[in-house]
């Protein structure tokens, strides 16, 4: 006898958990990323983490992972833009090194000693 689960929520309730990403999603990208930084692929491994955000925005490592990407293909500004939303999401302190290192190549820069 197989019994039928009730289920007392509301269409609202129901339909916002259908939509919710899995918590799941998005590591195979981000392993991904990880494996091809590591062998300084930073081009390939740029639109991995960038799809591991997309289907998972509430991992702040996915966006740490695609901020150390940015900042290694020499693209500060948007570099220090997702570090500091994984640092608003989660107070980690690689992250917080990893904006720190941005903040001096970005002074550097304005400087003239690139």
């Amino acid at each position: 006898m197989v019994k039928k689960r009730i289920d007392n929520r509301d269409e609202n309730e129901r339909r916002e958990d259908a939509l919710r990403p899995d918590s799941h999603l998005g590591y195979d990208r981000d392993a991904l990323g990880v494996h091809l930084m590591s062998r300084e692929a930073f081009w390939i491994a740029e639109p991995q983490f960038r799809r591991a955000v997309w289907l998972n925005p509430f991992e702040a490592e996915f966006k740490n992972h695609l901020a150390w990407c940015l900042y290694r293909r020499n693209q500060f500004a948007e570099a220090r833009e997702w570090a500091q939303k994984a640092l608003d999401q989660k107070d980690d302190p690689n992250t917080r090194a990893l904006l720190g290192l941005i903040e001096r190549k970005i002074g550097c820069e304005r400087k003239g000693l690139g």
